[in-house]
C-alpha cells in the first residue's frame, strides 16, 4: 500500500480535481461522510451525549463542517467550534460552512482563545465525542492560538476523539509533534496513509487508523507513483521445497562475530538463520569463544578466525568464500582485530552481507571501508544510536526525521538500510522506502537485533535479493514478537522467544 507525504497528497487532490474532473467539494463531501460514519459508530459505544466538531479555516475544517451537518441530519446533537473568523473561510470549505448555516447549526467562532467565548471550553469538556478537524496535513510550524488551547482542552476531556485525516499538531511527513498535538482514539485518513501516521510519535497519537476511499482515481495514484510503501506480506516469499531437496539447496550462511562476554550474539543470529530454513549455518568467531560455543546449538558449526592478538586472514577469507549470505557484527569486538575482520569480509564477499551491531560501530569510525567495497548487495541494520554515529549526528536528530535520516544512510552507504525502532523503515538506493508496523515494545530487549540479522541473512541466503530479505525479515521479526507478546506478555519477552516463534510463521514457501 502506498504512503504519501503532504505534498504528494495535495498533488493527488489536484490531479483528481483538474484532470479527472472531480469537484473539490465532492471530495470534501465524501471525506466528511466517511468520518461521520466512524463518529456515529464510536458514539454508539459511549454513554451518549453531544458531538463537538472543532473546525479550522482550511479544507480540514471544511471536512469538519460536512461531519457536523451529516451528524445533525442523522439526529445527533452537534456543537461546532470554528477556530477562526468566518471571513477567513474560502473555497470549498465556505460552501460547506454555508450548508451548515442553512441547517441552523450554531457555529461558535473562536479566534483568540477558548476563554474568550462563554461555554466553548464546556462544549468540549462535556462532549461524548470530539471531532478534530482543525489543522490536518498542511501544518509545518508550531501550533498557535487559538488552536493550541483547543488541542489542550480536547486532550484533557473524557471524550472519545476522532481526528480528520491527521491529528492536529502532528507533522504529516515526519510524525513529530509541532508544539502540541491531539491525542486521538481514532484517525480517519483519506485515500492513502500519510507518513506521519506511521512513524512515532504520530503513530501513537493517531490511535486506530482507517483509510477512507474518497474517490481519488487509481490512475492518478499510479501516475504519481509515491515512493513509500506500507509493508503487507500476504503472499509467499519463497518457492516450495521439492521432494528431493537437500540442505545444499537452502543456502549456507556465515555468521561472523562474538567476543569474550558476547558469545551469545552470534548464537542467536545463527539459530534464527537455522529456524528460518537455512540449510547450513557456520559461526566464525574469536578463538577464545570457540570452545564455549561449540555444541551449544548442535546444528551450528563453529570455527575460529582470530584471537586477541591477530586475525588469521587466510581462514577468514576461506570462510567468507562460497557462502550464500554473510552476517557480520553480532558480538564482534570494536577493536583493531574486529576492524581487520570486517575489512576482509567486505573485501572477499561476493554475496549479500548483513552488517549489524559491532560492525556498524566500526563503520562509523571508518566509513571508507564500506564505500571502497565492491559488493553492492549489503544490508545495514542500525538502531537510532548507531545511525547517529554513522551520520555524525545525534540520536534526537535522527528521530526528529527518520525518513530523512534513512535517506542519508542509504546515500552514504549505497546499500539497503533498515533504520530500526518502533515502525522500522527500510530504504534502498533510489529512495524507495518501506514502513514496517509489526512488533511491540517488548522487543526492546538484548539480542533481538541479532535475531533480526540472522533472519535476514537466512532469507538472503535462500535467494531473496537484499531489499526483499530486509523487508520480509523485518516484518516477520515483528510478527514473531507479536506472537510472543500475545502468549506471555511484553515484559517477559526475550530474544530467544522470537526464534522459536518463527516456527509459527513458517512455512514461507509457496506450496501451490
Amino acid at each position: 500500500m502506498y504512503v504519501v507525504t503532504a505534498d504528494e497528497m495535495r498533488a493527488l487532490d489536484r490531479i483528481a480535481i483538474e484532470d479527472a474532473g472531480i469537484a473539490g467539494v465532492v471530495l470534501m463531501e465524501t471525506a466528511g461522510r466517511a468520518v461521520a460514519e466512524a463518529v456515529a459508530d464510536i458514539h454508539s459505544q459511549t454513554s451518549g451525549g453531544h458531538v463537538c466538531v472543532l473546525c479550522g479555516k482550511g479544507n480540514n475544517g471544511g471536512d469538519g463542517f460536512v461531519v457536523a451537518r451529516t451528524l445533525s441530519q442523522w439526529g445527533f446533537e452537534v456543537g461546532c467550534l470554528l477556530l477562526s473568523k468566518r471571513e477567513s473561510i474560502t473555497g470549498d470549505a465556505l460552501v460547506q460552512l454555508d450548508a451548515v448555516d442553512t441547517l441552523g447549526i450554531e457555529v461558535v467562532e473562536i479566534d483568540q482563545g477558548l476563554d474568550a467565548v462563554d461555554g466553548a471550553a464546556d462544549l468540549i469538556a462535556t462532549a461524548a465525542v470530539c471531532v478534530d478537524a482543525m489543522l490536518g496535513t498542511g501544518l509545518t510550524q508550531a501550533v498557535r492560538e487559538p488552536y493550541a488551547s483547543a488541542i489542550e482542552q480536547v486532550n484533557q476531556s473524557d471524550a472519545a476523539v476522532v481526528a480528520v485525516d491527521l491529528p492536529s499538531g502532528v507533522s504529516a511527513d515526519t510524525g513529530q509533534i509541532l508544539g502540541v498535538a491531539v491525542q486521538a482514539d481514532a484517525t480517519i485518513t483519506f485515500a492513502l496513509h500519510k507518513r506521519g501516521l506511521l512513524t512515532h510519535p504520530g503513530a501513537e497519537l493517531a490511535g486506530t487508523i482507517s483509510v477512507a476511499d474518497i474517490g481519488i482515481p487509481t490512475d492518478a495514484i499510479e501516475h504519481l507513483r509515491p515512493n513509500t510503501f506500507l509493508i503487507d506480506l500476504d503472499d509467499p516469499v519463497l518457492p516450495a521445497r521439492r521432494p528431493n531437496s537437500h540442505k545444499g539447496h537452502f543456502g549456507h550462511v556465515l555468521i561472523v562475530g562474538g567476543s569474550p562476554g558476547k558469545g551469545g550474539a552470534p548464537l542467536l543470529a545463527g539459530l534464527a538463520a537455522l529456524r528460518s530454513g537455512t540449510g547450513l549455518v557456520t559461526v566464525l568467531t574469536d578463538q577464545r569463544c570457540q570452545a564455549s560455543l561449540e555444541g551449544k546449538i548442535p546444528e551450528l558449526m563453529v570455527e575460529a578466525g582470530w584471537d586477541e592478538d591477530r586475525m588469521d586472514e587466510d581462514a577468514v577469507r576461506s570462510m567468507a568464500t562460497g557462502k550464500q549470505a554473510i552476517v557480520v557484527g553480532p558480538g564482534l569486538a570494536t577493536d583493531s582485530i574486529g576492524m581487520a575482520v570486517l575489512e576482509v569480509i567486505l573485501e572477499t564477499a561476493d554475496t549479500p552481507v548483513i552488517i549489524d551491531a559491532g560492525a556498524l560501530t566500526l563503520l562509523a569510525d571508518n566509513p571508507s571501508i564500506l564505500t571502497n567495497s565492491a559488493n553492492s548487495r549489503q544490508v545495514l541494520t542500525p538502531h537510532p544510536g548507531e545511525a547517529a554515529r554513522l551520520l555524525s549526528s545525534t540520536t534526537s536528530e535522527v528521530q526528529a526525521d527518520r525518513f530523512e535520516a534513512l535517506n542519508a544512510l542509504v546515500s552514504l552507504s549505497n546499500s539497503v538500510v533498515i533504520l530500526k525502532g518502533a515502525h522500522s523503515l527500510i530504504g534502498e538506493p533510489g529512495q524507495t522506502i518501506h514502513i514496517n508496523t509489526t512488533g511491540n515494545p517488548g522487543m526492546a530487549s538484548a539480542g533481538t537485533g541479532d535475531v533480526l540479522a540472522g533472519l535476514i541473512g537466512s532469507l538472503a541466503g535462500r535467494g531473496l535479493d537484499p531489499l526483499e530479505a530486509a523487508v520480509c525479515g523485518t516484518h516477520l521479526h515483528g510478527l514473531a514478537g507479536d506472537v510472543v507478546a500475545e502468549a506471555i506478555g511484553q515484559d517477559s519477552l526475550i530474544a530467544g522467544d522470537l526464534v522459536h516463534a518463527l516456527a509459527r510463521l513458517l512455512p514461507l514457501e509457496n506450496n501451490d
